[in-house]
């Protein structure tokens, strides 16, 4: 017998649970090739080898892991341990899915809800359930597994593309790419409509310059950087963080006067001599080091000074000439990689009367929808992982009506497959099923139409006004204001809208074209419903309206209404009707996932112009309705809620430690780069108050990000709810330690049961000390010191605190009590 089987065999005799398992798994036709344990003996793993047929029904030729935990109730490390094994043994195991087993009758649901953000399927099983499969029930293994891996929709792919899994068509746009800038001084420029994969090609881009051992790569989130600080000092600061990120090589140059010196903009002693600074670690750089440098900036529209509301001024300008200037003193070592919506920056040979440094410098493209043949490869190919069988009539379908924008075919495929029964076996996909999911599209997707097409409304009126008359079929006007507006209708087929004006008519993504039909029928009946407020049984995008929610705030109004799929959600409609208006809000909340913060699940702009935002309906009551004597919660509730809201705070306050982390590995990926900048930056939520903390069933949770900001943003203005501004007031930059001295103040009204007043901090901190347990009070007592070096400095810090105190308990005799 060879080494590993003697070793398999042994392994599987040391426990029933083990042979039981195996025997399962054999039986259903899986070959064991591996085995592995820890924690003497509670946790371990089976690699599974599968036979011919089964490769071809889940779509794969790697390896499965089957991860066993033998306890009582199912813990979210379990799915943590889990996927760092599938990381480590990267190739060799499956990461598509994986099974996990443990004691807990609640494993599949569990399993599901803790992975639901992960990229990884891990489809849980109770122990018990293979007493049920064959040889020791009359259940079939291999159906089961179908039937909860075919449940996930692998369609449904809201953000940008990561994996090479996910990416499909455009392999012939890397490769080119790949050349061009490795080569040195190619410089090219991306555009297209938003979620057309702009930001996934440059992922993919991203990984193939990596493996190049020639290559540097650095990138810059121009997003994060136009939220925080619109100057050419902040955004070459940021590019440095960049450039000393991309590798370790980088990192172990000494006497950068700049890069990977300062931990933030603000610290930076004098901003007047970032130029200065960047160009001598630039030249010491290239002088060091051999290797060519690729710079990426997605959204690059962001920092032109010719956007609405921008503040960039002459800064743009000034930017890029040091870039430039650069390029030319160090040929063929420095490229760009730039992508927007719109290269109406690069097309001026002025900007604000001052020549421009990128006009003519930029190769620019379009990145059009994705051809016929893979939106067929990315139908089947997925369709297959998930047990549909596609016609051909169906993909000729979806690519009709989406006119191959990956976005649309992804959210309408999606449709289709939740149209389609839960299954164990091949289930065909009709035209009469897309048809279906066409219809359904206007009132459950509609709002993805709205985003693809936003920054033209908003942005670019005449390109968007184009495109009305292009829908309504008013094919002599349009014509007529194309030739008037060569360069705008030039962008537009660039974007592969529409083809050749003069023979042009109609809109090449037929779901767009009916959507901007419908604006426009209700445009001509009614005035915007932003003008008034919403009216139970009014739709709205599809969402119907049930009642108002609170008061009408300054900025939004939110409502409880019923969204397509049935399900009561809370709806936020902006008062200004710009989709820009909700950004700040939406951004921080879309890269959060935490139990204790909101979450989003839809936003866009409805037919008639209002926009909005979709989030989960709440149950419960906010932190304000304990305010009282009679209603005041326990100090164990506190303390509960402490530990919960001080971890969302860690989730997406600034993370040192993280940075410091990242910083060791020799490169890093596009999706830690990412995970680095969001570390890096963080947001401060900066109004944290009882009214936007819920209580509800699963705890507490923060909501309500309408004035967050990113981290370390100036301070332009200081608006938050009055009483809550600690005495020294918020400094120059918006900083994490506001959050947390709002939070214990809450808190203290919470468990005192007094309302907040101006100024009576000092009072509600007495009483804490007279009315609370010796260890609660003292801790909102740091949290809320007159003096902010008393404090705790990081969410972190609090955070361990608060586990300690929860930990030892809250209960214990109070001052008074002790003074009796």
């Amino acid at each position: 017998m060879a080494i590993d089987e003697k070793r398999i065999t042994d392994f599987l005799q040391q426990s029933d649970l083990r042979s039981r398992v195996a025997t399962v798994l054999r039986t259903a036709g899986f070959v064991i090739v591996w085995v592995k344990e820890e924690g003497n003996g509670s946790r371990w793993a089976l690699y599974l080898k599968l036979p011919g047929g089964l490769r071809e029904s889940f779509g794969t030729a790697r390896e499965i892991l089957v991860w066993v935990v033998q306890s009582a109730e199912f813990q979210a490390r379990t799915i943590t341990q889990a996927a760092e094994l599938i990381l480590q043994e990267r190739p060799r195991l499956c990461e598509d899915f994986s099974v996990v087993v443990t004691h807990d009758p609640h494993t599949q649901q569990h399993a599901a809800e803790t992975a639901e953000t992960l990229e990884t399927i891990f489809l849980g099983f109770c122990v018990t359930d293979f007493l049920q499969f064959k040889p020791f029930g009359e259940k079939d293994f291999i159906a089961a597994l179908k039937n909860r891996l075919y449940a996930r929709d692998l369609y449904d792919l809201p953000s940008a593309v990561h994996r090479s899994e996910d990416f499909f068509g455009r392999k012939v746009i890397v490769k080119e790419l790949v050349t061009r800038l490795r080569s040195g001084g190619g410089h090219v420029g991306i555009f297209g409509l938003r979620k057309i994969g702009k930001t996934s090609l440059m992922y993919r881009l991203q990984t193939a310059l990596r493996n190049d051992d020639s290559v540097y790569v650095a990138h810059v989130d121009v997003e994060r950087v136009d939220a925080i600080k619109q100057t050419a000092e902040h955004l070459l600061w940021n590019l440095g963080e960049s450039i000393y990120d991309s590798h370790r090589q980088i990192r172990r140059i000494n006497d950068f006067q700049l890069f990977g010196q300062y931990r933030l903009f603000s610290a930076i002693p004098d901003a007047s001599q970032v130029f200065e600074l960047f160009d001598h670690d630039m030249r010491l750089l290239f002088s060091e080091r051999r290797r060519k440098l690729v710079l990426m900036f997605d959204e690059i529209e962001l920092l032109s000074p010719l956007a609405p509301g921008s503040q960039w001024g002459n800064a743009f300008v000034r930017a890029w000439r040091l870039l430039r200037g650069l390029d030319q003193q160090y040929p063929n070592r420095l490229s760009f990689f730039v992508t927007g919506t719109n290269p109406s920056i690069f097309e001026r040979n002025s900007i604000q009367g001052v020549e421009s440094p990128v006009y003519n410098y930029f190769s620019i493209s379009y990145l059009k929808p994705l051809p016929a043949e893979d939106v067929r490869s990315l139908l089947v190919d997925l369709g297959q992982r998930m047990g549909l069988n596609w016609r051909p009539e169906a993909v000729e379908r979806v690519f009709s009506a989406t006119g191959g924008h990956p976005a649309l075919v992804r959210a309408l495929a999606s449709l289709v497959h939740r149209s389609i029964p839960r299954h164990e076996a091949q289930a065909i996909v009709r035209a009469e099923h897309v048809r279906g999911a066409v219809d359904r599209f206007f009132t459950e997707r509609s709002s993805l139409l709205s985003q693809v097409v936003a920054i033209l409304e908003e942005q670019y009126p005449n390109e968007y006004f184009l495109l009305e008359l292009l829908a309504e079929a008013r094919l002599g006007e349009y014509r007529e204001y194309a030739e008037a507006f060569p360069s705008d209708t030039a962008h537009l087929t660039g974007y592969g809208l529409c083809g050749v004006p003069q023979q042009c008519t109609k809109i090449e993504i037929e779901l767009l074209q009916t959507s901007l039909q419908r604006k426009a029928k209700q445009k001509a009946a009614a005035t915007p419903q932003a003008s008034h407020g919403l009216r139970p049984g009014e739709l709205l995008s599809g969402y119907e309206v049930v009642a108002a929610i609170g008061h009408p705030g300054g900025f939004a109004s939110v409502y409880s209404a019923r969204s397509p799929k049935g399900e009561l959600v809370a709806l936020k409609v902006f008062k200004n009707s710009l989709f820009s208006a909700l950004q700040r809000e939406l951004a921080p909340l879309q890269g959060i996932n935490h139990e204790s913060v909101v979450k989003v699940l839809d936003h866009g702009t409805s037919d008639g112009g209002v926009v909005f935002m979709a989030m989960e309906l709440l149950a419960g009551c906010t932190l304000r309705d304990y305010c009282t004597r009679s209603t005041r919660a326990s100090e164990s509730e506190v303390a509960t809620w402490l530990t919960q809201l001080l971890s969302a705070m860690v989730a997406f306050h600034p993370d040192d430690d993280r940075v410091r982390q990242l910083r060791t590995l020799s490169e890093i990926t596009p999706e830690q780069m990412n995970e680095l900048e969001v570390a890096r930056h963080g947001f401060v939520h900066r109004d944290v108050k009882p009214e936007n903390i819920m209580i509800t069933p699963r705890g507490a949770v923060l909501i309500d990000f309408n004035i967050s900001v990113l981290a370390a943003t100036g301070v332009v203005t200081r608006s938050m709810t009055e009483g809550y501004m600690p005495p020294e007031g918020v400094g120059d930059i918006w900083s994490p330690e506001l959050d947390i001295y709002q939070l214990g103040l809450s808190i203290l009204q919470a468990v005192l049961g007094v309302e907040g007043q101006l100024n009576n901090v000092r009072d509600l901190r007495e009483m804490a000390h007279r009315d609370l347990s010796p260890g609660l009070a003292t801790f909102l007592a740091k949290m809320t010191a007159p003096d902010s070096a008393d404090r705790f400095t990081t969410a972190a810090q609090a955070l361990n605190a608060a586990r300690r105190l929860e930990q030892q308990g809250t209960t214990g005799p109070t001052a008074a009590q002790k003074a009796l």
